[in-house]
């Protein structure tokens, strides 16, 4: 176990994919970090692999026809599939189609853990609070952003600029892909950098290359799946996992402490200088309330958390929450809309020896650099893995940018709060004509994409998938170059309390279309080396 930090340097909320890479960075620059994870240790025989030993059963992570108004095709999940049981307070969390195969344990109890949202808008908020924090349950996929997306155009009135630019983010990029092995292969496209892959990607089948080789729309082409592969990790840890990577490595300097059960309830602030001096949180195994104080403050509790632990930090210098002069505090958020579809290869046989998966087998196609009144979308293809009646089947799954609206917020329900007084969330987030007109546009591709596949569809939904359902929650504490219209600067901190930095996906201020885990550990990794430099020349 790591020593005891009685009064760290530093103060990360949260231990999932943000806080490890931050403590990660703060750790090895030799400043003592506490890290706050509201939910309980695991061990590592808690955490499935991605694909069984049985052949007859699928990877975890099934394509999103469960948030779809139309079912994917039926037989393209064996029908022997287990419905999964769960906890009857998990009512949300069962949606997810990781539910099952990754294990209802990893998720929260929905009950416990209550939100609100309006009737005519459903968010499902998927969680899963435990050390390594949504880490546990992660599909893998790793794919970096380009200067398309950090540097795209207004939309609708939407700001989707970034502060920050690929070059500054490049060399954290490749930190992060050294340390977790991604799997892929180099293809030299611009609106998707290549990555420091360190395997090969899965074999093809033979439907697949036959669409790699006939679709070639202009700008663009069908590329392997990138992702995070389970072998390779510690104490059998998978690699995907924060044990098995930055958390592990955060340890081995002995200048972490991990303290779980600790739901973090609010940051106190000086009121003199309104600078923060720690946070507050509570025991959740004995109910007793304590105050650890430090000299910097990350927040990486997740996307909607961290506004709700922002929105709740209120005093005499933050009086709507800590850093939210701008009004920007929840606002903003952003899930990735998907568009499933599947459908019957009719001209191949079946194939033997290939697992499914929906995104970690099988192609993908990087939009190509577009401008217009729809922001670009990448498919997903998966071709002649599984089978129905013994003919092949396939699917494809189209992914795009929500834009972020500044009425999609979380606010706090001033009537209702958890068991340990904290205000619950209320989630207020609806798609408008910009997803409307995605939703036009990934149709039509999924169509073309089809044809050239020899892919007769049979299932398209009818509807994007409900915000939340994706797990890419982002926005709430957007970054940016102007205090005016956001709440992080260039490198994360807060303008109106700067000893205090968000890192999760929280601070996106436009969501891409691309996954956004290995660009919230890039952004994690940099701020973290950024704040040891402030430690370092004695700012804090």
């Amino acid at each position: 176990m790591s020593s005891s930090v009685h009064s760290p340097d530093v103060l990360v909320v949260g231990s999932g994919f943000a806080g490890s890479w931050a403590a990660k960075e703060l750790t090895e620059a030799g400043w003592q970090t506490l890290v706050l994870e509201a939910g309980p240790p695991r061990a590592a025989r808690d955490v499935p692999r991605r694909f069984p030993s049985s052949s007859d059963e699928p990877a975890d992570e099934p394509a999103l026809g469960p948030g779809c108004a139309a079912p994917r095709l039926d037989g393209a999940l064996p029908a022997t599939l287990p419905t999964p049981v769960g906890d009857p307070g998990q009512h949300v969390q069962r949606v997810h189609p990781g539910f099952g195969p990754r294990g209802p344990h990893l998720f929260v109890d929905d009950d416990e853990h209550p939100y609100r949202t309006p009737d005519d808008q459903p968010y499902h908020w998927i969680r899963g609070m435990q050390i390594g924090g949504r880490s546990l349950t992660w599909g893998g996929t790793a794919l970096r952003l380009s200067r398309y997306e950090l540097d795209a155009a207004p939309l609708d009135g939407c700001t989707l600029a970034w502060p920050v630019r690929y070059e500054t983010l490049a060399p954290f990029y490749a930190l992060v892909e050294d340390v977790l092995c991604p799997t892929g292969s180099r293809e030299g496209l611009p609106q998707l950098p290549d990555s420091r892959f360190r395997h090969e990607p899965p074999a093809l089948t033979p439907a697949e290359k036959d669409f790699r080789e006939a679709y070639r729309p202009p700008g663009t082409h069908p590329v392997p799946v990138r992702f995070i592969p389970d072998e390779g990790g510690r104490e059998g840890w998978p690699r995907f996992t924060m044990q098995a990577n930055a958390l592990a490595a955060a340890e081995r300097t002995g200048r972490l402490e991990l303290r779980p059960n600790a739901v973090a309830t609010d940051v106190t602030i000086d009121q003199d200088s309104g600078r923060a001096t720690g946070v507050r949180y509570v025991d959740t195994t004995t109910g007793a309330r304590h105050h650890v104080t430090a000299r910097i403050v990350f927040l990486c509790a997740g996307t909607v958390e961290t506004a709700r632990l922002m929105l709740n930090s209120r005093g005499p210098r933050h009086p709507d929450g800590l850093g939210n002069t701008s009004d920007w505090v929840g606002r903003g958020l952003m899930d990735h809309p998907v568009l499933a579809a599947s459908g019957v290869l009719d001209g191949h046989p079946p194939a033997d020896g290939y697992e499914w998966s929906a995104r970690q087998r099988g192609l993908m196609v990087p939009p190509a650099p577009t401008t217009g009144d729809v922001r670009p979308f990448g498919l997903w293809v998966t071709l002649q893995r599984l089978t129905a009646d013994g003919v092949p089947v396939g699917s494809i799954d189209a992914q795009g940018e929500m834009l972020p609206y500044r009425h999609n917020r979380v606010r706090l329900d001033d009537g209702r709060t958890d068991r340990w007084g904290v205000p619950t969330p209320v989630i207020e987030c609806a798609y408008g004509p910009h997803e409307d007109r995605l939703y036009t546009a990934m149709r039509e591709a999924v169509a073309h994409a089809a044809e050239a596949a020899g892919l007769r569809l049979t299932g398209v939904a009818d509807a994007l998938t409900v915000p939340g359902l994706n797990v890419h929650d982002m926005g709430t504490a957007r970054m940016g170059a102007d205090p005016a219209t956001s709440v992080v600067d260039a490198n994360n901190a807060c303008w109106d309390c700067p000893n205090v930095f968000v890192t999760d996906g929280a601070c996106f201020p436009g969501g891409g279309w691309q996954n956004p885990t290995l660009t919230i550990m890039a952004l994690s990794a940099r701020a973290g080396r950024h704040a040891a430099g402030l430690l370092r020349d004695g700012v804090w």
